[in-house]
């Protein structure tokens, strides 16, 4: 990394209390990096107030850096359609970023100066942060880890951060106000679960709803477990109006994973199957007993078949196509228990017809059982 140090004096630090106030003044050396750019007005993105964002790619001695920035603070890299030269600067708390280069239809390429901010490293040394290396001054600069971002999160009782958790938090968006939500929910978080929570969406509004829910106090594992399955406040409402009340964090999470979702219960309940039990959803899902499953069977005389009679048959295939095979053949009307135990043995309606050709007629279902277990004794039979 090309880092040119200007020598200053030293800063003397003051502590003033839990936010204190930041003085500019000289500090022991002014970090200076000196590298590559390039950017693409066409490679964008936007939050949720539309706001365009554009992405700038910085390179040094082998090191690559990429960050977003709004595009109103750098205006020469919004036309998409721009050529020519260009220059344009981008401040941070901790320096500024100089540029120089070329447009061709709004890609921008050419070289970049950044200067570090006396004041930034001895107002960070005042924050708790006296040795800071020339990277984690570059790094800071990059994701914008500001002098008033760190007093936000001391504010909220978020100190002794390593650098590498500061940028970290910034790149994630865990600022002083998510801090602040989350002890508002009543939580006490690691640097870890804040930045977790964030990269699942798992905020502090979305702890206050669950809260609501009357889940009681969800673990931070939950919380986020419950956004990586999509276990929102409305499924565990939805669930609750279809007549689950006594629910927990884990079993919601099964159903999501499992795919047993309102409208899956209730196709099943039009089919008849009403109250079912929230384990035997789940197994139902798990094993392909859909509603289209359940029609299918009704519709060949099975109707009202018990749950883990409907399971069995599809663990073991099952199915109406099989059914309907096995009457082509003659056995009609044949109980779940008999077809389960057709299927495990390997019977089927090329079996049947295989026999036949045999001379083996009026076959019962004892036979074709017995004769999959024995095949060689009855061939001599033959």
């Amino acid at each position: 990394m090309k880092y040119l140090l200007l020598g200053c004096t030293l800063v003397t630090t003051v502590f003033t209390g839990p936010a204190p106030v930041i003085s500019s003044g000289p500090t022991e050396s002014q970090v200076v990096v000196e590298g590559t750019w390039h950017s693409d007005a066409n490679n964008y993105w936007t939050r949720n107030d539309s706001r365009r964002w554009v992405s700038l790619q910085l390179q040094h001695d082998g090191d690559d850096n990429g960050f977003s920035v709004p595009e109103d603070q750098i205006p020469p890299l919004r036309d998409t359609s721009a050529n020519g030269p260009v220059h344009f600067t981008l401040g941070r708390d901790a320096g500024t970023f100089v540029f120089d280069g070329e447009l061709r239809s709004g890609r921008g390429a050419g070289h970049f100066r950044f200067t570090a901010d006396p004041a930034y490293i001895g107002g960070m040394g005042q924050l708790g942060y006296r040795d800071l290396t020339d990277t984690d001054v570059w790094r800071f600069a990059v994701h914008d880890v500001s002098r008033a971002y760190v007093q936000a999160l001391q504010k909220e009782g978020v100190r002794n951060v390593a650098t590498g958790d500061l940028v970290k938090m910034r790149i994630h968006g865990v600022d002083g106000e998510y801090v602040a939500g989350y002890k508002n929910a009543g939580y006490t978080m690691s640097v870890d679960d804040l930045v977790k929570t964030r990269i699942h969406g798992a905020t502090p509004a979305f702890a206050q709803e669950v809260k609501k829910e009357g889940l009681g106090q969800p673990s931070i594992d939950d919380l986020v477990k419950m956004r990586i399955h999509g276990v929102t406040p409305e499924f565990v409402r939805d669930i609750r109006a279809l007549g689950y009340k006594d629910l927990d964090i884990d079993t919601l999470v099964k159903l999501r994973i499992h795919g047993v979702a309102p409208e899956f219960i209730k196709s099943i309940g039009d089919l008849g199957y009403k109250n079912v039990p929230l384990d035997d959803l789940v197994k139902m899902r798990i094993h392909g007993v859909t509603p289209e499953f359940i029609k299918g069977m009704s519709e060949l005389g099975y109707k009202n078949v018990p749950i883990d009679d409907l399971v069995k048959m599809r663990i073991h295939g099952v199915t109406p196509e099989y059914i309907k095979q096995m009457r082509d053949v003659g056995f009609n009307n044949v109980p779940v228990e008999r077809l389960v135990e057709f299927r495990i043995h390997g019977v089927d309606a090329d079996l049947v017809r295989d026999l036949k050709a045999h001379g083996f007629t009026n076959l019962s279902a004892d036979d074709l059982v017995d004769f999959s277990i024995h095949g060689k004794r009855w061939l001599k039979r033959g």
